[in-house]
């Protein structure tokens, strides 16, 4: 049995998790859920008082990056998603949701409508 394995994109958390219900519930047994970004590393912003515990980048507060250099917060806070500046790509909420399913080619068809109608791009 030949195995193909899809890789649908969303914008919510929301609609990813009723595609990987709609896929389990009609029989999917690989199917997983994940969280992508192009920063590396964990959300570390924990500003409890920002006074006391000053934020290392515009990035880490705005955007939940992990910054682990002055220069690369100045890199990563230049991008128009934490300064607001014109010239964002249009993906005011990205595509960093991403469901995987695998499955045989003769349901191949199946899973990839249903990840369209939950609203992934494949």
């Amino acid at each position: 049995m030949e195995e193909k394995g899809i890789i649908a994109y969303f914008q919510t958390e929301e609609r990813a998790q009723r595609a990987v219900d709609e896929l389990k519930k009609r029989g999917f047994a690989t199917v997983q859920i994940d969280h992508f970004s192009q920063f590396p590393g964990e959300n570390v912003v924990d500003l409890d008082n920002p006074i006391s515990e000053p934020p290392s980048s515009l990035a880490s507060v705005a955007m939940g990056a992990a910054i682990s250099s002055r220069d690369a917060g100045v890199l990563a806070a230049s991008h128009p998603d934490a300064s607001g500046l014109s010239g964002a790509d249009g993906l005011e909420a990205p595509e960093d949701v991403v469901v995987t399913v695998v499955t045989d080619k003769a349901r191949e068809e199946e899973a990839r409508t249903l990840l369209e109608r939950a609203g992934g791009r494949l």
